[in-house]
């Protein structure tokens, strides 16, 4: 059986108050703690091995040690994109280190959003919001209840914490390698419309051709949609274009898309890379299991949900010199889907 306040009271012979107080952070316009007397509690507490009731400690407080994380749509807490599951990773391994538990809430996108808006709870200290669509209400339903939240991906506007990657440079330098090789007719799998992170890596791909003196080809820009499932319908499509037409290239917006395109290639009869080079984004662990493995502009994915939530709990500790925005680099890794060089 565990400890409980009135065992600490005894053992550091003060009130069950003053134990309160000095646990659980509860105020009391009446009782003061000296430094020695906290210490003291604090040290029977450790020594009779208390755990703090969470709730309780909300109650008394008014907020909680939990944090909420909410994907953008409710298929992404069951889909086999990795992308998702290491957001999450990053999110409650960091969460851990500083003492904190998260809770998944609902999505944040179309309906949705519009269901989840009357789950939040103020017994929830912050929320992470990934990918949201910049339409959500959730926002406007945070700042009602003045609870805090970052977003990750979803662009600086989208609140006073976020995290994001550099999407642009993600796009161009993806691009510029298929350009290096030699190719000219470079396909792109287009991510979905409602997510901050499509438009940037197009824009990315778009400048490396123009920089290039490479007309861009509005047939060679299809919906990827981030799945590869639609990645590999869009592929089929652009491998049955006339020869003149058909790319040698592709740069797909994420990992699943590419796979997808592979796939795609593959069954229409012709080879990766030898016909058909290919390119992906986010790096995940995805892009080692395909064959051939994938190149891929890389976005420690980890590190973008442990930054969010350091963000976060840095605002809800009241350290006001911590930042509010972080805008992590990518890189490109390069494997075999896209051989050597056409030249």
């Amino acid at each position: 059986m565990s400890a409980t306040m009135s065992d600490i009271a005894t053992k550091a012979g003060t009130s069950i108050a003053a134990v309160s107080v000095a646990l659980n952070g509860a105020k009391s316009k009446t009782l003061k703690l000296s430094p020695v007397t906290r210490q003291r509690i604090l040290d029977a507490a450790e020594e009779l091995g208390y755990r703090r009731n969470q709730m309780a400690g909300a109650l008394a407080t008014g907020r909680s040690r939990i944090l909420g994380l909410m994907l953008p749509h409710a298929w992404a807490y069951a889909d086999h994109d990795p992308f998702y599951s290491l957001v999450s990773t990053g999110v409650t391994a960091c969460a851990a280190r500083f003492g904190y538990n998260v809770m998944l809430f609902s999505a944040a996108a179309e309906d949705e959003g519009n269901r989840a808006v009357k789950m939040i709870d103020r017994l929830c200290a912050g929320l992470i919001f990934v990918s949201p669509p910049a339409d959500t209400p959730l926002f406007a339903e945070c700042n009602r209840q003045q609870i805090p939240f970052v977003t990750i991906l979803a662009g600086r506007d989208s609140g006073p914490l976020t995290v994001n990657s550099d999407d642009l440079h993600g796009g161009l330098i993806a691009t510029r390698h298929l350009i290096d090789l030699g190719h000219r007719k470079i396909a792109h799998l287009m991510g979905s419309s409602d997510v901050v992170t499509s438009g940037p890596r197009m824009q990315g791909y778009r400048a490396a051709l123009a920089e290039a003196g490479i007309a861009a080809d509005l047939a060679l820009c299809v919906e990827g949609d981030f799945n590869r499932s639609t990645g590999y319908n869009a592929t089929r499509k652009l491998m049955s274009l006339i020869p003149e037409r058909r790319p040698t290239a592709i740069f797909a917006a994420n990992d699943l898309s590419a796979h997808g395109a592979i796939e795609a290639i593959t069954d229409c009869g012709f080879r990766v890379p030898e016909d058909v080079a290919v390119v992906g984004y986010d790096d995940t662990w995805y892009a080692t299991v395909t064959r051939p493995m994938l190149t891929t502009v890389r976005m420690d994915v980890p590190a973008v949900g442990s930054r969010a939530t350091e963000l976060l709990i840095s605002f809800l500790e009241g350290d006001k010199a911590a930042a509010t925005h972080s805008n992590l680099p990518v890189s490109l890794t390069i494997r075999e889907s896209c051989g050597v060089s056409r030249r």
